[in-house]
């Protein structure tokens, strides 16, 4: 899929991923124009792609606005400030220069820059507080405060320049800061800072843990996705901007489904394509956010965002009936956010029906072939999984939910039936039927009785004969293959002694 087709949703040329591609980009004419109307999501992930050091050319075309995004997005861990984040971004800046430095600090939420000066510098107000003699102390502009910087490392070093910066450029928003390090309690500018935070994510689809985790709920039986989704907007924040423009990271991800993409390209309506570009901002980042994902570590968001493409494909099949040509109808009159719902819930149902096959009666998902017991734990996770060749990997249409249902109908169709002709299960389902295929074959009782050495060898004296077993047909094709597992061993133990440790496909005594 070109990226002329995704072009409507990404609204943004910010397409870089490395040093080579971003000294391309600086020497486009419109190249302060592309950055100043991106969202910091855009611009953060931008600088995430190519490294921070080798972004410094790119952070004087960036905004107060968008520092703050990066310092929100990457300077938090739930509701636990990072210092060392912050100091990195900060120190960026301060090498870009005095004047990218004074926009960055005025960028960040003021109880954020208070909050990484508290453990680094003591304030003093002079007038009230008689500041200690014979320490070395630094004085505002206007004297109305004394600093004395606790430890000397790199983080009082930034904190340091900081000030510098702040009372050379700003001494209103540098007092500010210093009455808030001073008369501030470090719980308290925590507390508040993350309030801030939250609040500003929020707009943009980064909520809380929990609630993100809701994206992730099943429908009740009595109300519809669509409806539970027509949530009221997060309050609006003077001079904060909606989700905007789809972050290339997010469009990237989107291309791996083709059925999605026939959908999307079929959108050519600007104001329509504005409007999913928004939706599918806010999906991704509200599943990065219940992914608790570290947005810093592209390695661990593009598979969140993955899961979001495979997700919608299966919603928008199932919308569509999976017909391409209807698929942009569905878009068009239902929410993205709905849509993934739908998608999830087709998924989620594997999982309650891969439940439902472990509480048979006599029955444990342990007594399975190896594939078969990787197959259903793999769906009772809570976002369920396929797994294939030992590799797991998720659902990508509404064929695999199809293919994966009716697999797992044919296992309940089994065990239900097994359940019903053993009373005791040992070990495994393999062992215990070829267990009594034998003990059929030396006594005439089909039943999963141990067999003793003894009687195992004097079967096996003259050659490997098993007498035909019927069995109904939803056990048909588990009991061929058990047989084969049961023959390929002992076949070639015909006219030998017989050692139970070594033998494997049924209970020797």
């Amino acid at each position: 899929m070109s990226d002329e087709i995704l072009s409507p949703l990404i609204g943004s040329a910010l397409r870089v991923e490395n040093r080579s591609q971003l000294e391309e980009f600086l020497t486009r004419p419109d190249a302060a124009h592309v950055v100043r109307n991106a969202s910091f999501e855009e611009v953060f992930f931008t600088i995430k792609h190519v490294g921070l050091a080798d972004s410094l050319d790119l952070l004087p075309l960036v905004s107060g606005k968008h520092v703050r995004g990066f310092i929100d997005l990457d300077c938090w861990r739930k509701d636990t400030f990072i210092r060392k984040p912050f100091m990195e971004w900060i120190a960026a800046f301060i090498q870009s220069g005095p004047e990218e430095t004074m926009k960055a600090i005025s960028g960040v939420d003021d109880n954020v820059t208070a909050l990484f000066l508290k453990d680094l510098i003591k304030v003093y107000e002079v007038e009230r507080d008689d500041p200690p003699t014979g320490t070395q102390l630094i004085f505002t502009p206007d004297n109305r405060f004394a600093v004395e910087p606790i430890e000397e490392d790199d983080p009082t070093s930034v904190g340091m320049l900081i000030l510098d910066a702040l009372f050379k450029y700003n001494p209103s928003l540098g007092s500010q800061t210093l009455t808030k390090v001073r008369y501030t309690t470090r719980t308290e500018l925590e507390e508040v800072a993350y309030e801030n935070k939250t609040r500003r994510l929020e707009m943009h689809g980064f909520v809380d843990y929990y609630d993100a985790l809701s994206i992730y709920a099943t429908p009740a039986a009595d109300q519809s996705p669509a409806v539970r989704d027509r949530e009221p907007q997060t309050e609006e924040i003077p001079g904060e901007e909606n989700p905007g423009n789809l972050p290339a990271i997010f469009a990237d991800s989107l291309m791996g489904g083709s059925f999605l993409m026939k959908a999307f390209e079929q959108i050519t309506d600007p104001i329509e394509s504005d409007r999913f570009a928004q939706e599918l901002t806010a999906l991704g980042n509200r599943i990065l956010s219940a992914n608790l994902v570290n947005l810093g570590e592209l390695e661990n968001v593009r598979p969140a965002l993955e899961e979001m493409r495979d997700f919608l494909t299966i919603g928008l099949e199932r919308l569509s009936g999976g017909r391409a040509e209807l698929a942009p109808g569905a878009l068009r009159q239902t929410y993205i956010q709905t849509i993934f719902r739908m998608g999830f819930d087709q998924v989620a149902r594997l999982r309650e029906e891969a439940n439902g096959l472990a509480r048979i009666r006599g029955f444990q998902v342990s007594t399975l072939d190896e594939p078969d017991r990787e197959f259903v734990e793999a769906l009772r996770r809570f976002k369920p999984l396929l797994i294939e060749e030992g590799q797991y990997r998720n659902f990508q249409s509404l064929a695999d939910v199809e293919r994966a249902r009716a697999r797992l109908e044919e296992l309940a169709r089994m065990v239900e039936i097994f359940v019903g002709a053993f009373s005791v299960i040992r070990d495994s389902l393999r062992k215990t039927f070829n267990t009594a295929t034998v003990q059929f074959a030396i006594s005439g009782r089909f039943e999963p009785v141990p067999i003793k050495a003894a009687e195992l060898e004097s079967f096996l004296a003259n050659g490997f004969k098993l007498p035909a077993v019927d069995v109904q047909e939803p056990l048909r094709p588990f009991a061929e293959r058990w047989l084969k597992d049961l023959k390929d061993e002992l076949k070639p133990l015909v006219g030998k002694p017989i050692d139970p440790r070594f033998v494997g496909s049924i209970h020797v005594q």
